[in-house]
């Protein structure tokens, strides 16, 4: 069983995947991923050639992902020249992953981008997490040490980009506490892993 999940930034995402992780489900994380690829050396001349050098840290030419990110919150041309640039890799390797672990109890795919990077086909499952908008932005600030405007500018880029209004098979609110959040996550995984009656 491949299930993928889907949902905005702040979403609780990455709890969901620690969670099934501690199951013992193999997790493949598109965010490790990407950030994999954008240490390729063909990636950063990649970008070198198609962005500028402005996106390298000057001491030591990795990929300034942050520079990277904060760009394309307010510029929809750039985020999607960086996801041609991207993308062919990141789903090579998820493609890869799936084929050599498919055979796994449970497999889950953390993809934010699964239906607009096509690769919902992968999947037996899609779990769609949600949250309010106010936890969401409280979450992205505590995980990635910015601003109200920039946790807001994110999940507006995401609303206008992120497609997740395809058919899904399971949504999981988490709007209260984490308890109750783990306890919505256990019933899915016991759904997910239990054996058909024979």
């Amino acid at each position: 069983m491949v299930i993928g999940i889907v949902g905005e930034s702040g979403v609780g995402k990455s709890t969901a995947t620690s969670f099934f992780q501690s199951k013992g489900a193999y997790i493949i994380s598109a965010d490790l991923i990407v950030k994999y690829v954008y240490q390729l050396p063909e990636t950063k001349a990649r970008i070198i050639k198609e962005l500028g050098q402005e996106f390298l840290n000057q001491e030591d030419y990795t990929v300034n992902l942050l520079a990277l990110r904060k760009y394309a919150f307010e510029n929809y041309q750039f985020l999607s020249k960086l996801e041609q640039l991207i993308w062919p890799e990141m789903k090579k390797i998820i493609i890869n992953e799936i084929n050599q672990h498919k055979s796994e109890t449970l497999v889950v795919l953390d993809c934010a981008v699964l239906f607009n990077a096509k690769l919902d086909y992968l999947v037996n499952k899609v779990l769609l997490i949600k949250s309010p908008r106010e936890l969401q932005i409280k979450r992205i600030k505590a995980r990635d040490h910015v601003t109200d405007y920039d946790a807001a500018n994110l999940l507006n880029l995401q609303k206008s980009h992120l497609i997740l209004d395809k058919k899904v098979d399971f949504v999981i609110n988490n709007n209260r506490s984490l308890q109750d959040y783990l306890s919505q996550l256990t019933k899915l995984f016991k759904n997910l892993t239990k054996k058909p009656k024979k």
